[in-house]
């Protein structure tokens, strides 16, 4: 009686375990469950000094949300520079293609700024990091950019920078965390021409 109970014990112990790690709509299969929370709230008056990019052959392992955070600010700031300055080379510092070169450049003289650019008008009010490694970093973010680009200008999404000669460059943006942003991740990276 007694080896009956036990065995029905670690059979329900096996299931509840089970159905506690199933995958459910906001944990898709394959995405890394981390133990403890990710998520952050930032005061916009909260500083941190992160070395954004450093010179090297293997990249750096992100592994605070403020290390994050600092990344993005500078990659963005770095974006919304070059169209404000109509400067191609510098938007090439922080992207990871042609392609995007060439978006930034249709912006030029379209784009409407309401105050210069700068790394403190962008606020971040959420940082998760979804996936950290020496090649990859993946970011949940929420970003409101009023202060140079005026009123609605939030973006809130998953976005992709990746480790290329020595920084980090933006790749991509995906709108939701299930998107299918892993691919970038393990994609091959050639340098923008200049």
């Amino acid at each position: 009686m007694a080896r009956t109970v036990v065995a029905v014990l670690i059979v329900v112990g096996l299931a509840i375990g089970v159905w506690l790690l199933w995958p459910t709509e906001t944990t898709p299969p394959g995405t890394t469950v981390l133990a403890g929370p990710t998520t952050t709230t930032l005061d916009p008056t909260t500083s941190a000094t992160v070395v954004v990019g450093t010179t090297g052959e293997s990249g750096h392992v992100v592994d605070t949300v403020e290390e994050a955070e600092a990344i993005l600010r500078e990659l963005w700031f770095g974006w919304f520079e070059g169209i404000y300055n109509q400067d191609e080379d510098r938007i090439r510092e922080v992207v990871a293609t042609e392609e995007q070169v060439a978006t930034a450049k249709e912006q030029f003289e379209v784009m409407e700024f309401i105050a210069p650019p700068t790394p403190e008008a962008l606020v971040f009010t959420e940082v998760e990091i979804l996936r950290s490694d020496e090649e990859c970093l993946a970011v949940w973010a929420v970003i409101n950019a009023h202060a140079t680009l005026g009123p609605g200008a939030d973006r809130a999404g998953v976005e992709i920078v990746r480790w290329r000669d020595g920084s980090w460059v933006r790749l991509s943006s995906w709108i939701y965390r299930g998107d299918l942003w892993e691919s970038d991740c393990e994609s091959l990276l050639s340098s923008p021409s200049s």
